[in-house]
């Protein structure tokens, strides 16, 4: 019977083991397919991809956590300070022993042997409760500065935030440029093909010569170095893109915001005229406030503090080392101490002289700052100003051009143009589409530096390209 039941129940763990690993197979099968599932990216959802998973906002955010940390200590200077011990002392000696096991000194012998002077085991409880009365006003001088410190964390962190924005708008930027233009790059190939296949056949038609050929199987080969190269450089924009919003480099993307505009262009309405919302501006302005009120708090380390403190104390001195809880004595006591330094080795002296030169590298680095970020807001909107013009000055390229190479291919049908013509014709307008994708990808960053240099969002509206001079005024230029 057992050697009938073993190659069935082998038999049965065969099939078992085919079934599992055939159901297995789709699901793994489908897990990567899932993994491979095309991302759709847009620029407002690439931005929320890095405010999360940024490493420098993590860092900006954990300093904006230390800064809190530091307001919540400076505040506890103000605030009473209790502590609680426990302490068991074990004496193995002591120069009281003697006087303890005399039993000839009575009561005396059992005052020694029942006190911290020859006891064996003392367990001692104390809490104590600390006030600072006055500082001088050291300890609000601490609060003042960290408090500012915390403003200055904060702002440092709208900061970094924007200063990622614009990293991560311009690799988008980048990614749809380079995507444009590998499409462009392969348009052209196609045109050469075409103009190839075109010369064959009249070449088979007698009305071409074999020379004609040549130049158009040549024209045609070099088309495919540049789509090779567009590519590349497409590919590596999309990389580029994933390191910066921290995606897995192998995750297919996709991006949905368009480069071009559509019927309107989107122009600044009022253009800023000062940068005060910059959070560089603020951050620079609470640092030299923190510096300020440092150097206050080492200044008020030269007057007297007051400070009151009560402590409450239980002590038992157990025979076997194990306490009760009747045998435990309570003692109160309570001081007030008043404490000043007198001398301390020109510490004092050393540690105002620092602070006040902090303060003044402080005050020095906010009047740089402010006038970098004057600097930066009038360079953005001269670049704003003269990428404008160039998208306008490249309407109505493309179509031109395209128009011409149309124009020439017909001539050269006819016999009225060489291939030469349509071989030039070809590549300017490829340079026009060019030239016309690039001034989108110039328009838009242009628009993004503006916005970071003014450290908020512009007031826009829309126009036609049309309604856009192709020239900065005089006054624009000179101003």
């Amino acid at each position: 019977m057992k050697r009938v039941l073993a190659p069935a129940a082998l038999a049965l763990a065969v099939v078992v083991v085919i079934a599992a690993s055939g159901s297995a197979a789709p699901a793994a099968s489908s897990g990567a397919a899932a993994t491979q599932d095309t991302l759709r990216l847009s620029l407002d959802e690439a931005l929320t991809l890095a405010q999360r998973g940024s490493a420098e906002m993590r860092v900006a955010l954990q300093a904006v956590q230390v800064a809190e940390g530091q307001v919540k200590e400076a505040a506890a200077a103000a605030l009473p300070q209790i502590t609680g011990s426990l302490t068991y002392n074990r004496k193995f000696d002591s120069v009281f022993q003697n006087a303890a096991q005399d039993t000839s000194l009575g009561g005396l012998s059992d005052l020694f042997r029942n006190t911290s002077f020859a006891a064996e085991h003392s367990w001692t409880a104390d809490l104590t409760a600390t006030q600072m009365l006055w500082s001088s006003g050291r300890v609000g001088a601490g609060l003042s500065a960290a408090r500012a410190y915390r403003t200055a964390v904060r702002a440092d962190r709208d900061e970094t935030w924007a200063d990622v924005a614009l990293q991560i708008k311009q690799a988008y930027y980048d990614a749809l440029y380079t995507r444009d233009v590998q499409a462009i790059a392969e348009s052209g190939l196609q045109l050469a093909r075409q103009q190839l296949e075109q010369v064959r056949k009249l070449r088979q038609q007698g009305s071409r010569a074999e020379y004609d050929l040549l130049q158009a199987q040549v024209d045609a080969a070099n088309q495919e170095p540049p789509v090779v190269e567009a590519r590349n450089a497409a590919a590596l924009a999309l990389l580029t893109l994933k390191r910066r919003l921290g995606l897995a480099l192998e995750q297919p993307i996709a991006l949905t915001t368009p480069l071009a505009f559509g019927d309107a262009v989107p122009v600044v309405a009022n253009e800023p005229s000062d940068a005060a919302r910059r959070a560089a501006l603020t951050s620079a302005e609470a640092t030299v406030q923190a510096r300020r009120q440092a150097l206050r708090a080492e200044r008020a380390l030269r007057w007297p503090t007051l400070s009151a403190q009560a402590t409450v104390s239980h002590a038992a001195f157990p025979a076997d080392g194990s306490p009760e809880l009747d045998e435990f004595t309570r003692g109160i006591d309570g001081s007030i101490k008043l404490e000043w330094p007198l001398f301390q080795g020109f510490r004092t002296f050393g540690a105002v002289q620092r602070a006040t030169g902090e303060l003044r590298q402080a005050e020095a680095r906010r009047d740089l700052t402010r006038q970098s970020v004057a600097l930066d807001l009038e360079y953005s909107r001269q670049e704003l100003h003269r990428s404008l013009s160039t998208l306008a000055a490249r309407r109505g390229t493309v179509a031109l051009a395209r128009r011409t190479h149309e124009l020439a291919s017909v001539r050269y049908q006819n016999g009225l143009s060489t291939a030469l013509e349509v071989s030039d014709a070809r590549l300017k307008l490829q340079t026009a589409e060019v030239n016309a994708v690039a001034a989108l990808k110039d328009y838009r960053l242009s628009l993004a530096r503006l916005e970071r240099a003014s450290g908020g969002p512009l007031a826009m509206t829309t126009t036609s390209l049309d309604a856009i001079p192709t020239i900065v005024p005089n006054d624009e230029v000179n101003r």
